[in-house]
């Protein structure tokens, strides 16, 4: 039974492959290593042009080197390299070329966050490695196989196929694979947070390569000595290393190294609270991250980019790539690093008073946080990392007599029983635990039930009182002042003619009414149960048009011009209905607010991502401390217009309502005397 699910595609000739090659060549030229792509380039070109190439090894081999050039600018072809490689290996019985194949094949679906599959693609790399003893290929089979259960946080399984690398890598004298162990090594014990741990393994690797004299994987590994002096909050260190690193990997053109090192030193500025300079660094690099097609590797560059949006009081912009990270970290299942997205968050959400959202991702973090327990591998991990102190002890005795093998030998019998005695306290330990952190977990979501109670309670008393203070204020008295003109009329105390003179004023006061009534019920809704917002796209003409008719005879009765310079190309993301009231309620005001033969302007901006719509007014405008206070929510105040128009105060209180739950802000700029205009923003298409 295979273990690996085959992805059917289109019988393609060689010559249309051979024309793939080059087109994906000659896109990605720009982005460095220009030189060893011509290379294979040509070397491919003149096998294919001799009978027979798909049979010969030579040929399969500079497939595999290929695929190693597209393992970060382009996936899918990666995976049409790893499929023709297997297939040609198979038909000529070419062992390694199949085992190179499974290693670009697994490359591809570790990639897209498909880490079962990779895990099969390795393990049948090694398995055929190990039948025909291809040391190197071995070797590479269980880094990338130990890379993989790291990123499954299985670090026990990750730890193993290092140690095994470490001891076959020694025994033929593979100082290189024996470095790039040394490093994934570090790599857990840096999530451990055991930071003298990771400096020394990445120490151990950065002498081999500075004996070797490669300059870039010497740069590598201090990347890697920066990031551990990051958490230390050694800063200066971190910043020589980075320092350092930067030029080789300019000079290389390694785009993946290059972005990583710009976002180190933009997290370094981060520590240092120099949020401006954090963003340009983190700017930098993740404008290579457009080139560069490793998903995985976004999550933290959008972790930091958040941080420093959120430093720079831009919260909008940290909850946009808080919400990237997010849905990459889900969408490729990775935990890592998923907590920290999950506090910004929830941060952000606390402080915009978004109650209900916050406790949402609040209660992500809990469950998330208690996955990323379960899967640590506590046990097998400690055992693990004995068995490596115990390779430092034989290391440091390897070259002493045999009576100190003998002493050495006693010392791991005594690791030995020291684990023994830590998984005894564990067991125990781990089963006292448990009945408490049930007990914890009850008396917490306890605690947050009656929070969320009370504060439910509280604020549907105020939104009570709130009704109840409009209705007696607002809509009482001109409901009653109907009644005593019908009990008038009925009494024939008021003859028709008389009665019909009241009609204009009847019919604005049923106006106001009706007008009051919508916005009364539009809030309450929004207030006792929350308002379901169904955007779709919407063109603002129509509803300015809409909104300028109903308007009508209020406007002319102050002889008042409404100007729609709005173009039937302004569509937006938005819920009709809702962008309608907002609408509907600025013209108003303005009307409202706008004294005899004034004039109102409605008019459309466009920006990058969002339309700005305003409507200005030439009326009363406004002072500034009503300009500050204007949406606030803490009371509700009633203005008079020119024409003594009365209002309920919540108006515009629905408008920033509306807006925000579209995913837009609104303000107002005003000069008192000379007339005010109201601005709020729309999305233009849909965002995920």
């Amino acid at each position: 039974m295979q273990c690996i699910l085959k992805i059917q595609h289109p019988k393609l000739s060689y010559t249309f492959i051979w024309m793939v090659f080059i087109c994906f060549f000659n896109i990605f030229s720009a982005f460095g290593q220009e030189d060893v792509k011509k290379d294979l380039q040509r070397k491919i070109k003149t096998y294919q042009a001799t009978s027979n190439f798909k049979q010969n090894p030579i040929y399969i081999n500079l497939l595999y080197d290929l695929g190693l050039q597209y393992a970060e600018y382009n996936l899918d072809s990666l995976l049409i390299v790893s499929n023709e490689s297997i297939k040609l290996s198979k038909t000529i019985n070419y062992s390694k070329g199949e085992i190179q194949g499974y290693l670009i094949e697994g490359l591809y679906y570790s990639n897209i966050g498909k880490q079962d599959r990779a895990i099969s693609c390795f393990s049948k790399a090694l398995s055929k490695a190990e039948a025909i003893s291809q040391i190197d290929l071995l070797l590479e089979s269980k880094i990338k196989l130990a890379v993989e259960y790291k990123y499954k946080d299985n670090y026990a399984k990750a730890l193993k196929q290092y140690l095994d690398a470490i001891e076959i890598a020694k025994r033929y004298n593979k100082d290189q694979c024996l470095s790039r162990c040394y490093v994934n090594i570090s790599v857990i014990y840096r999530v451990q947070k055991e930071h003298i741990q990771t400096i020394l393994y990445l120490t151990k690797a950065l002498e081999v390569y500075k004996k070797d004299g490669d300059d870039v994987e010497v740069a590598k590994i201090l990347n890697n000595l920066a990031a551990c002096h990051i958490k230390t909050g050694d800063l200066k260190s971190a910043t020589n290393a980075i320092d350092s690193a930067i030029p080789v990997f300019e000079k290389a053109k390694l785009d993946s190294w290059l972005s990583y090192a710009y976002e180190l030193k933009g997290t370094v500025y981060i520590k240092k609270e120099k949020f401006n300079q954090a963003l340009k660094w983190l700017n930098k690099s993740e404008e290579i991250h457009t080139n560069i097609d490793k998903r995985r590797y976004k999550i933290p560059l959008y972790l930091h980019l958040a941080n420093t949006y959120l430093g720079l009081k831009r919260s909008d912009i940290a909850e946009g790539y808080a919400l990237k990270a997010l849905e990459i970290s889900k969408a490729l299942n990775i935990l890592d690093g998923r907590d920290e997205i999950l506090k910004i968050l929830y941060k952000i959400k606390k402080a915009n008073n978004s109650y209900e959202e916050s406790l949402t991702y609040l209660e992500e973090l809990k469950d998330i946080s208690d996955t990323i327990n379960k899967k640590n591998n506590i046990k097998e991990l400690r055992i693990l990392k004995s068995n490596l102190e115990s390779e430092q002890e034989k290391e440091q005795y390897i070259l002493e007599s045999e009576q100190k093998q003998v002493i050495q030998r006693g010392y791991i019998y005594i690791s030995v029983l020291i684990i023994l005695a830590f998984l005894i306290i564990i067991i125990i330990l781990k089963k006292n635990n448990k009945t408490q952190n049930v007990l914890n977990k009850k008396l917490i979501e306890n605690t947050l039930a009656l929070k969320k109670n009370e504060a439910h309670l509280n604020g549907a008393n105020n939104t009570k009182n709130k009704l109840f203070s409009i209705i007696a204020h607002d809509l009482k008295g001109p409901i009653n002042s109907f009644k005593s003109l019908f009990d008038l009329f009925n009494k024939s105390q008021l003859t028709t003619a008389e009665f019909m003179e009241f009609m204009p004023q009847i019919g604005q006061n049923i106006n106001s009414i009706a007008f009051t009534l919508n916005n009364l019920l539009t809030w309450g809704q929004t207030q006792m149960n929350g308002l379901v917002t169904k955007p779709n796209y919407t063109t603002i003409k129509t509803l300015v048009d809409e909104s300028i008719k109903l308007l009508s005879k209020q406007a002319e009765a102050k002889s008042i011009t409404t100007i729609n310079n709005i173009d039937i190309k302004v569509v937006t993301w938005s819920d009709k209905d809702q962008i309608d009231i907002v609408i509907r309620n600025l013209i108003s005001n303005a009307v409202k607010f706008t004294r005899q033969q004034g004039t109102i302007t409605i008019d459309a901006s466009e920006k990058s991502d969002f339309w700005e719509i305003v409507v200005k007014d030439n009326g009363v405008g406004m002072n500034q401390e009503d300009q500050i206070n204007i949406f606030k929510e803490e009371e509700t105040v009633t203005s008079y217009g020119t024409s003594n128009e009365k209002g309920t105060g919540l108006g515009l209180r629905v408008c920033k309502e509306m807006v925000e739950n579209n995913g837009g802000t609104i303000w107002v700029e005003s000069l008192l005397n000379q007339g005010s205009s109201f601005y709020f923003t729309i999305l233009k298409t849909k965002t995920y």
